[in-house]
């Protein structure tokens, strides 16, 4: 029974894209993920054993679709980096949706492989990450872009607003976190701006067969802060993989005002993360989200303290 479904949602999803040229020739075609973002993720099989990425947003994403696979590009071929490349981005679906499709990066997810290690190994496996990540970091944004705390301090302003409307009283500690941020934005003073991930942690992260990583997932790059790229790492499968990616970034000199900075991101990361499955409807995603702050609270004392208790 559950193979014909599988073969009935691959012939339903096979027709939906037939107006992708390529499609002609996919063997298989397994969605991966439905996010809060409202983007879609394929696992393409071809016909002569290619594998692919199909990511499909609406038709409004375009444009970022096509600055996502330029940026992409663009890392690979400035630092070499094994990762999802861009092969097509285009219209589909009668021009209703966006869609790019990406090579596939070829491992195992890290996640299980992490947790299959002991506690030492682990870490080092973070300390390469970290390394990876401070590689990205040297990718230095333009130089005509706005200041980071007028940039970031906007957005914040309109994330707040829509906390404050809608999803206050939501979570244990959500009180002592928007206070956090409305307490220390002279953090967001004179920060440098870099390229950034986006979402970097170990479900992002592939690795391959001789113990080198990958990285995929793009989709959410920009430029600023570099130190706003931890925001995510402690939605990472295991703490000594976190502790090893600050680490390995740092080589064991850590910038005074990091920890401030990332507990200042954190707390902004776990509101939009409420007020995105608030918007999304999803009674299950919300109370994940739920559950994921209040544990972030308690990692960082309601904010009282600046140092995570997994590190």
């Amino acid at each position: 029974m559950q193979n014909d479904r599988k073969e009935g949602d691959h012939t339903e999803l096979k027709e939906k894209f037939s107006d992708i040229s390529d499609s002609s020739s996919w063997f298989e075609i397994t969605p991966i993920e439905c996010g809060l973002s409202g983007e879609n993720k394929y696992h393409i099989m071809k016909n002569n054993g290619t594998e692919l990425i199909l990511r499909t947003a609406d038709i409004e994403n375009y444009k970022r679709y096509c600055d996502s696979a330029m940026f992409s590009q663009y890392v690979h071929e400035k630092l070499g980096i094994n990762m999802n490349l861009p092969i097509e981005v285009a219209a589909c679906c009668g021009d209703t949706l966006a869609y790019t499709l990406y090579t596939w990066v070829d491992g195992f997810d890290a996640d299980e492989k992490i947790l299959n290690q002991h506690t030492p190994e682990q870490a080092q496996i973070g300390e390469k990450a970290g390394a990876m990540l401070k590689k990205i970091h040297s990718i230095k944004a333009p130089k005509n872009i706005l200041p980071w705390d007028l940039y970031f301090g906007k957005k914040l302003d309109e994330l707040l607003g829509i906390f404050r409307y809608k999803v206050r009283g939501s979570f244990k500690g959500d009180k002592e976190t928007a206070e956090y941020l409305e307490n220390n934005r002279e953090l967001l003073e004179d920060r440098p701006q870099t390229a950034l991930h986006g979402d970097f942690r170990s479900g992002n992260l592939i690795m391959t067969k001789n113990g080198e990583l990958g990285i995929i997932d793009f989709g959410s790059w920009c430029w600023g802060d570099p130190y706003m790229d931890f925001q995510c790492i402690r939605r990472s499968c295991s703490a000594p993989f976190s502790r090893g990616v600050i680490n390995g970034y740092f080589e064991g000199d850590i910038p005074g005002d990091f920890f401030a900075l990332m507990a200042f991101y954190t707390a902004a990361d776990i509101i939009r993360h409420i007020c995105d499955a608030h918007s999304c409807g999803d009674h299950d995603e919300y109370i994940k989200a739920v559950k994921a702050a209040e544990k972030a609270v308690e990692e960082y004392a309601g904010f009282a303290g600046n140092v995570p208790s997994w590190y």
